[in-house]
C-alpha cells in the first residue's frame, strides 16, 4: 500500500547541487576581496599613510571551476610601499654584494696630518691591518725619517681588495710629499713587499717684477710684493753702503725689484733666486743697481757708472735695527750727566745677528768694561770696527781669526753698561773713534775695458724691458734670457 505524504517534496540532482555550490563560492570570494579593500582603505586614512595597492579582479574573470589558482594570482600582483611612497627595495642577494666590493677596488683614499697623527695611525684609519701599515713605513724608514709628518700634509694611498679578509683592504701604493718639489712613491711588490722611490716635480724659472710705495718699511712694501725674506735681506744688504734705513726711507719712498723665482707646472712659487735689478727712489735721490756677473765668474752689484756697491765697510751692520742714539753728546742714560757718545747705537731684540762690517781680522774678543762683551775688527792699516755690549759672540771666534764682511759674528744683548738690548757700533780711524756717517768709503770693484763695455749693454738691455714688465708681472725665463735681462 502506497501512501503519499501531506508534504510536498522537491528533487535536487548532484549536478544542481555542484552548481549552486559554484554560485556560492564566487559570490564568497567577491565579497572578500571587496571586504578587504575596504579594511585597507581604513586603515590606511587612519595612519595617514597611501593605500596598499592590490590588484583589483574581476569577477567575470574567474572561471567556476579554478577559483583557487583565481585567488593566488591575485596575491602575487600585491605590491609593499613604505610610508613615503617609495616600494620596499627586497634585500640584496649576497652574489649581488660581493659584486658591489668587487667595484669599490681599487679604491683612492687622501689622508691629511693631524695633530697627534703619526703614519702608522694615518694607514690604518684607512681600514689597512697594522701589519701592512707597519711594512709601509719600515720600507720608508730605509730612505727618509716617516716621523717628519707636518700638521696639513696631505698622503695619497691607492687601496686594492684583500682576497683572504674583504674586510681589511691591501695597501697598493702610498704618495708621501717630502717637500714642495718631491715626493716618496711607495708601490707594492709581487712578493707583498714595497718598494720606495723618490720622485722630482718638474720646476721652471721665471723673472717677476714687484714693489710699490713705502708706506711703514721697506721690508713690508717687498713683503706685500711676494718678494721672499731671504732676497729682501739681500737688497738691504746691497743698499746698506749708501742708504741709512732709519733716516733715509720716508713715507712715499717707491722700492722696484726685478728677480728670479721658481715654480711648480701648476704655478706654485717654491724659491726665488737672484736679484737683477733694483730701483729705491728717495725722492732727492734714484739709487739703481743691476747685478752682473764678470768675466772672471765674480757676481756683485753695481750702479748704472760700473761701480760696485760694496765699500769697504758696512753703515749698518745689524738687519731690522733703529739708531736709538747717534754719534755725539748727549745725556747719558745711567751716569745722568752729559757725555760724549762715540758710536752708533742700534736698538734690536737680544739674539739679533750683529755682522761684520768688512773684512778683516779680530783684534780683540772679550769682556772690556761698561761695554760689556766687546769684539773689535781690524780692517786694514787706517780703519777697525766694534761692537758692544753683545750678548754672545759666534761659535769660536777667536783673536786673529780671519773674517768676511756681512759674516755672522756676535748676537745683540745688553752687557755691560746698558738700559736694554742693542747694539754699540764704533769705527775707528788710527784707533780714534769718528762717526761712522761722515766716512767716505771708495767703492769696491769698479769695471773698466771690455767689462764695463759687457755691462753697460746689459744695463741698456734691462732699462729698454722693464717698460714692457709691469709691475706684479711674470716673464718666462727663456724670454727673459732672449731679452737679455739676465746675463
Amino acid at each position: 500500500m502506497d501512501f503519499e505524504s501531506s508534504y510536498p517534496v522537491k528533487t535536487v540532482s548532484r549536478a544542481a547541487a555542484r552548481k549552486r555550490s559554484g554560485k556560492m563560492r564566487i559570490m564568497w570570494f567577491v565579497v572578500g576581496t571587496s571586504f578587504g579593500i575596504g579594511c585597507a582603505s581604513a586603515l590606511t586614512s587612519l595612519f595617514d599613510a597611501p593605500a596598499v595597492q592590490t590588484a583589483a579582479v574581476a569577477p567575470a574573470a574567474i572561471a567556476p571551476s579554478a577559483p583557487v589558482p583565481a585567488v593566488e594570482e591575485a596575491s602575487k600582483e600585491v605590491a609593499l610601499v613604505m610610508p613615503d611612497g617609495k616600494p620596499v627595495e627586497a634585500e640584496p642577494e649576497p652574489q649581488e654584494i660581493a659584486k658591489a666590493e668587487d667595484a669599490a677596488y681599487p679604491k683612492a683614499v687622501d689622508l691629511k696630518v693631524e695633530n697627534g697623527d703619526t703614519l702608522i695611525s694615518l694607514l690604518t684609519d684607512t681600514g689597512a691591518s697594522y701589519i701592512e701599515a707597519q711594512s709601509v713605513v719600515d720600507s720608508i724608514g730605509k730612505v727618509y725619517d716617516p716621523k717628519k709628518l707636518d700638521i696639513g700634509q696631505k698622503i695619497a694611498v691607492q687601496l686594492h681588495k684583500n682576497p683572504d679578509s674583504p674586510s681589511t683592504p691591501l695597501i697598493a701604493s702610498v704618495i708621501l710629499p717630502t717637500s714642495l718639489t718631491s715626493s716618496l712613491q711607495v708601490t707594492r711588490t709581487a712578493d707583498d713587499g714595497f718598494s720606495v722611490k723618490k720622485i722630482e716635480a718638474a720646476t721652471q724659472h721665471k723673472i717677476a717684477r714687484s714693489g710699490g710705495v713705502i708706506n711703514s718699511s721697506l721690508y713690508e712694501t717687498a713683503a706685500a710684493g711676494g718678494v721672499s725674506p731671504a732676497l729682501i735681506s739681500e737688497l738691504i744688504t746691497a743698499y746698506s753702503y749708501d742708504v741709512d734705513f732709519q733716516r733715509d726711507i720716508k713715507q712715499g719712498d717707491a722700492i722696484d725689484v726685478l728677480y728670479e723665482r721658481v715654480e711648480t707646472e701648476d704655478g706654485t712659487v717654491i724659491g726665488q733666486g737672484n736679484m737683477i735689478y733694483a730701483q729705491l727712489n728717495l725722492g732727492d735721490r734714484n739709487l739703481r743697481i743691476y747685478r752682473y756677473v764678470d768675466g772672471n765668474g765674480g757676481i756683485d752689484y753695481y750702479n748704472e757708472r760700473g761701480e760696485s756697491v760694496r765699500k769697504a765697510l758696512l753703515r749698518t751692520p745689524v738687519n731690522g735695527a733703529r739708531i736709538s742714539s747717534g754719534f755725539g753728546m748727549r745725556n747719558h742714560p745711567i751716569l745722568g750727566f752729559t757725555k760724549m757718545h762715540r758710536g752708533v747705537d742700534f736698538a734690536a731684540p737680544t739674539g739679533t745677528p750683529i755682522y761684520a762690517a768688512g773684512d778683516g781680522t779680530v783684534e780683540m774678543v772679550g769682556r772690556k768694561g761698561g761695554y760689556g762683551n766687546y769684539l773689535r775688527i781690524r780692517h786694514n792699516g787706517k780703519y777697525a770696527s766694534a761692537y758692544a755690549h753683545i750678548s754672545r759672540f759666534a761659535s769660536n771666534l777667536k783673536p786673529g781669526q780671519k773674517v768676511k764682511q756681512g759674516q755672522i759674528v756676535a748676537y745683540v744683548g745688553d752687557t755691560g753698561m746698558a738700559t736694554g738690548a742693542h747694539l754699540h757700533y764704533e769705527i775707528l780711524a788710527n784707533n780714534e773713534q769718528v762717526n761712522p756717517a761722515n766716512v767716505k768709503f771708495k767703492n769696491g770693484n769698479v769695471l773698466a775695458g771690455k767689462e764695463l763695455a759687457a755691462f753697460r749693454k746689459n744695463v741698456a738691455r734691462i732699462e729698454s724691458n722693464l717698460a714692457s714688465i709691469p709691475n706684479g708681472s711674470i716673464l718666462a725665463l727663456a724670454e727673459a734670457q732672449k731679452r737679455g735681462l739676465i746675463n
